[in-house]
């Protein structure tokens, strides 16, 4: 194929996907780019002729352009004429929808299908006013990276870095926890980095911007390990557990497209494969890379490994649509089998007649067996369209696909099989299919586009477990022991215990640019990052464990502040919604809501006012306004001079509440709260970062460093 197909939409955007299967999606405020599998371009062109969905009025607004192919003149559909969208423009629309994250889009396609880049972000200088060591100070980070801690009073260096610390900083926080002054710093990529800002010594954090996740779950040594690796960086393996950070294994920054572990002769062995074709297989427990494994021509989709006495067999397949048999005592290739004719998209091995089979399903539509020992292609049949899962139970193979339905098939003969099926989810696709035993009895887990994820009894088809969504939708699965382990197109990593779908804490990036960052003041400090993914991560501020994460379903947010009030640790988050939002930072449950922004918010803090916590935001076209925190009324609205606030606080002194704001336009306003007076009014020599206003005045950090009025 060559030539482009674009589709424009008046609700959704614009999407145009080249020859290569490289795609943009665009709106006026956003872009995203990622890659698909030609199996979608085939299906949009197969269907092009088709009439429009029968179920209502084709909807108004939408072009579909077909260009550059050979042979053939270009095309042009526009709803709302003779010729209007063919019922197979849908997909484009559904890919539309997922690139830009619109929550009102047409169903998800399965990441099988299509894999969209992490969002970029754009780094800014941010800072923060605190302590270090005692000591009245801000952190001020600039937009190359370099940050440097100063003293309030008297301007000493307190500590800093090179002028490219590796950073690209977007949100900075100073708190106290452990004993030990604090300094965090969220970045574009999605990444929180903590360092003791007395000794400059890495405190904990999460590394960022990998996009999808594959994942893996094994027991290393007595200890639950959960593996993952996105579209860039290096392996993590964390305490599936607690959330521990365990190490990274390295990839040379080219992240994983698929994870597998085992267990073989007294060796844990984890596989991956990049997207450059490549295989690496580690001995997990003590991290040295055992083999390289080269021969695909094209981006590795799927892994399986088999393990027969004390050897062990790697099946790996993806684009270029073969499936390759691996040794993985010596890492030569042992056999290469070829049959399909798209991308693999799952790989599972069982056992028929005593003898091990290799079973495997394609975007081609055609599940196929094969005989290990010698390679036979034993039986093939077609599953439906768009096969995106496939896990063996038994002498029994389960396939997804994109439609959402389980399909159970007899791996001897290829017919349906009469045992119990699984319900899916009609209308989401099916990302990812995993097998495993819980109390003995086999289970089948299934992920899906809108992020739930299921678990049944396997001989009875009984349902274990429903997950909701959260964290955007799966990508990838694994089970091992009571553990199931999820990784999301988004960026996210879920453990949850299979006996009752508890969730365990893992620390995990968002997906997007940190928004803000917060320490909670108290003796069980925590930690707090809003993410623009609109997902809120909370973690034990000293070590980083205990991590929870909280989809909110209310991204993506602008703004962050915490506090403690009545006790109990509290979040303030801004967003997009015009709104500013509480939640207790503990259990991730909903307070008031704060209405009324004219634009969103790009800085929140607290402040206690007449005895009583109120929340402080100011929006982008310089309003300034103030909550109770109680109840989420309006207590006051200051105008600004129309530039975006970027820095806001507020102080009693003497029973005189006094409202401080910075705006982009290097602007610093003093009010009178009660009164809603413009007491004073002063232009800065930069924009204002943080403003601290005590007995000794205001003083105002821009990017040159701190200033006093």
């Amino acid at each position: 194929m060559s030539g482009s197909v674009r589709l424009e939409d008046g609700a959704l955007g614009e999407l145009v996907i080249t020859a290569d299967g490289a795609f943009r999606a665009t709106r006026a405020d956003r872009e995203r780019t990622g890659r698909i599998d030609a199996a979608l371009i085939r299906r949009v062109l197969a269907g092009a002729g088709q009439a429009p969905a029968p179920d209502g009025t084709p909807a108004t607004g939408r072009r579909l352009t077909v260009q550059g192919q050979p042979g053939q003149a270009d095309r042009q559909w526009t709803d709302g004429t003779a010729a209007p969208l063919p019922a197979s423009a849908a997909v484009l629309a559904a890919l539309l929808g997922q690139a830009l994250g619109e929550p009102g889009a047409p169903a998800a396609l399965a990441t099988a299908l299509a894999r969209t880049e992490p969002a970029a972000g754009t780094a800014r200088s941010a800072a923060a006013v605190g302590t270090v060591a005692g000591r009245a100070a801000y952190a001020l980070v600039e937009e190359d990276g370099a940050f440097g801690l100063t003293a309030l009073d008297d301007a000493a260096p307190l500590g800093g870095s090179d002028a490219d610390a590796g950073l690209a900083p977007t949100a900075v926080a100073l708190g106290e926890a452990g004993g030990r002054s604090l300094f965090a710093v969220g970045s574009t990529d999605g990444s929180v980095q903590v360092w003791d800002a007395a000794t400059g010594q890495v405190a904990h954090g999460t590394t960022g911007g990998e996009g999808a996740q594959a994942v893996a779950a094994l027991v290393c040594r007595d200890i639950p390990v959960a593996f993952s690796a996105g579209q860039s960086g290096d392996l993590r393996a964390v305490r599936a557990d607690d959330g521990r950070v365990l190490g990274t294994l390295p990839t040379g920054g080219r992240g994983a497209t698929a994870l597998r572990a085992a267990h073989c002769a007294g060796v844990d062995l984890l596989a991956a494969a990049s997207p450059d074709g490549t295989v690496r297989v580690w001995d997990a427990g003590t991290g040295e890379q055992m083999h390289l494994l080269v021969g695909h021509r094209g981006e590795v989709a799927a892994l399986a490994v088999l393990t027969l006495d004390n050897q062990a067999v790697l099946a790996s397949a993806g684009q270029d649509r073969r499936i390759r048999l691996w040794d993985l005592a010596t890492g030569q290739s042992v056999a290469e089998l070829d049959g399909h004719t798209g991308t693999v998209t799952g790989l599972a091995f069982t056992t028929l007649d005593d003898r091990p089979v290799l079973a495997s399903c394609a975007l081609d539509g055609t599940v196929r067996t094969w005989d290990v020992y010698d390679g036979r292609p034993l039986h093939g049949w077609p599953a439906g369209e768009w096969l995106t899962g496939l896990a063996a139970v038994e002498g029994l193979l389960y396939t997804g696909d994109e439609s959402g339905r389980i399909t159970v098939w007899e791996a001897a003969t290829g017919r349906p099989a009469t045992a119990a099926v699984p319900a899916g989810r009609p209308g989401s696709p099916l990302a990812a299919l995993a097998a495993g035993t819980l109390h003995g009895r086999p289970v089948l887990a299934a992920g899906f586009g809108d992020g739930s994820v299921a678990v049944w009894d396997a001989p009875t088809g009984g349902q274990l477990l429903d997950l909701p969504g959260e964290g955007g939708p799966v990508h990838t699965l694994d089970l091992t022991a009571d553990l199931l382990l999820c990784g999301t197109a988004a960026g996210a990593v879920r453990s949850h215990r299979l006996t009752d779908g508890s969730a365990l804490p893992l620390p995990v990036p968002h997906a997007g640019p940190v928004a803000g960052i917060a320490f909670t003041p108290g003796e069980q400090p925590l930690l707090a990052s809003a993410g623009r993914d609109g997902a809120l991560s909370v973690r034990d501020a000293a070590t980083g464990a205990d991590s929870r994460r909280f989809a909110t379903g209310r991204g993506p947010f602008t703004a962050l502040a915490a506090t403690v009030a009545g006790g109990q640790p509290i979040l303030a988050t801004a967003g997009e919604d015009l709104t500013v939002r509480l939640w207790h930072a503990g259990s991730g449950a909903a307070g008031p809501v704060c209405a009324g922004l004219p634009r969103p918010a790009e800085v929140v803090t607290f402040a206690e006012i007449g005895g009583r916590p109120v929340v402080i935001a100011g929006a982008g076209d310089g309003t300034v306004l103030v909550w109770d925190v109680q109840d989420g009324s309006r207590t006051a609205e200051l105008t600004g001079g129309g530039a975006a606030v970027r820095a806001v606080v507020g102080k009693e002194f003497d029973g005189e509440a006094l409202l401080a704001a910075g705006d982009a336009a290097g602007t610093l306003r003093l009010w009178h709260l009660s009164s809603a007076t413009l007491l004073n009014e002063a232009a800065l020599e930069g924009t204002p970062l943080a403003i601290e206003l005590d007995e000794a005045g205001l003083r105002i950090v821009t990017p040159g460093g701190a200033v006093t009025l």
